[in-house]
């Protein structure tokens, strides 16, 4: 890693546009601190990465900036999205997918204020940390965060639960214009009745598009006549599966095989919806099955699994916010504002990641983050060497 004294045109020409009324120079520490963010590879403490920037570029001016609580960081998360999403190729069905997932970064400071303990179920280990929630747009092998929030502790004032979080994020989130499609996505834990109603109610208020949902339910719903779906997966002959093929997620090859069963029913407070029984052998054990629901009636039970299956999508945007794009490494405690904008920084910097190196990307090929910031080093680097020498000419001619 050099030291980095100069941003390039193709880097500074990005942030044309970029909405807020910015105080001081909190515009150009924004833009340094993304733009190192994304550059370097070692632990993104603040302190470290102003090592590596200009003499002006000071640690205090970063922690200035988060402190700074007039600018939004939600709001850029949003106008970052759609300018990622506007450069790169629509799917040719129109299809968009979103879907909600929640993790934790660990820590280890007993004073910050939105830490806790915890665990997801009685199966996973206890951790301490922040918890947020993430919400990804997918199709056709692309995947980028459209908005998070930070998940509080239960004794905090403001305390709203992960699908509450979740709702406000898909409420605000504004598809573009190909999108005719929206299937909103999410595991057991999004499967409730006020987040099916929210996605039947956004269907309702945007004539432009359907809006669907693909959710895990937990098998103690039960239907309008009161009969519970376990009793469905429990006694269900193994002669009604089909075995279908399904495409693995995308950028991927081969297939795989799930044995489906599909049926209508009519759940309690949301209506008739579309149930398949998914496993991945026919003499799984009823507690290996998953339930899928659905409101939307064209989609077939093939389709369901392989839209299910872009869950993974979101699982691989956490690990890289985590571990490439250093999420939440800034060591700012004590102020909730510092903390949700040092988690906002990684999200930002993923997105711009993509924005500059958009060429790289293809529809239905892999590609990761390490990559992306692998091919944004090098022309960073470059342009930073031409920099040098041409500064050094210039000033060996005037000495002349």
């Amino acid at each position: 890693m050099i030291k980095v004294t100069y941003l390039p045109v193709f880097v500074t020409r990005l942030f044309r546009g970029m909405p807020g009324v910015w105080k001081a120079q909190h515009r150009l520490s924004l833009i340094w601190l993304m733009v190192m963010q994304a550059l370097f590879p070692g632990r993104k403490t603040v302190a470290e990465l102003a090592r590596w920037t200009p003499i002006d570029i000071t640690k205090w001016r970063y922690r200035r900036l988060l402190k700074a609580t007039y600018w939004d960081v939600h709001r850029l998360i949003s106008w970052w999205a759609h300018q990622v999403i506007s450069v790169l190729p629509p799917p040719g069905d129109g299809v968009l997918t979103l879907t909600g997932d929640g993790s934790d970064k660990a820590k280890k400071g007993k004073k910050n204020p939105l830490a806790q303990k915890g665990r997801k179920s009685k199966h996973d280990p206890w951790f301490f940390g922040i918890r947020f929630v993430l919400l990804i747009v997918s199709w056709d092998g692309f995947r980028l965060p459209v908005a998070f929030r930070l998940i509080r502790p239960k004794s905090h004032p403001k305390y709203q639960t992960e699908n509450e979080l979740f709702r406000e994020m898909v409420t605000v989130f504004q598809p573009p214009a190909w999108a005719k499609v929206v299937i909103v996505e999410g595991d057991a834990a999004y499967g409730s009745q006020d987040n099916m109603k929210m996605v039947l109610k956004r269907d309702a208020d945007d004539p432009e598009r359907t809006w669907g949902f693909v959710f895990a339910i937990a098998r103690t719903w039960k239907t309008i006549e009161g009969k519970a779906i376990k009793d469905l997966v429990t006694h269900l002959p193994r002669t009604h599966d089909r075995r279908p093929w399904v495409p693995r997620i995308p950028a991927t090859h081969g297939r795989r095989s799930f044995w489906v069963y599909r049926t209508r029913l009519c759940l309690r407070y949301v209506g008739d919806v579309t149930v398949v029984l998914s496993k991945t052998g026919r003499n799984m054990s009823p507690s290996k099955t998953k339930i899928l629901v659905t409101n939307l009636n064209a989609l077939t039970p093939r389709y369901m699994v392989f839209a299910y299956q872009k869950r993974w999508a979101v699982e691989q945007i956490n690990c890289e916010l985590k571990t490439d794009l250093g999420m939440g490494e800034h060591q700012v405690r004590q102020d909730e504002g510092r903390i949700e904008k040092s988690f906002g920084i990684a999200v930002l910097a993923y997105l711009f990641l993509i924005r500059v190196c958009h060429d790289e990307l293809r529809p239905g090929q892999s590609w990761s983050v390490a990559s992306l910031q692998h091919t944004f080093r090098l022309r960073m680097i470059t342009d930073q060497v031409e920099y040098k020498i041409k500064t050094k000419v210039s000033k060996s001619r005037k000495a002349a």
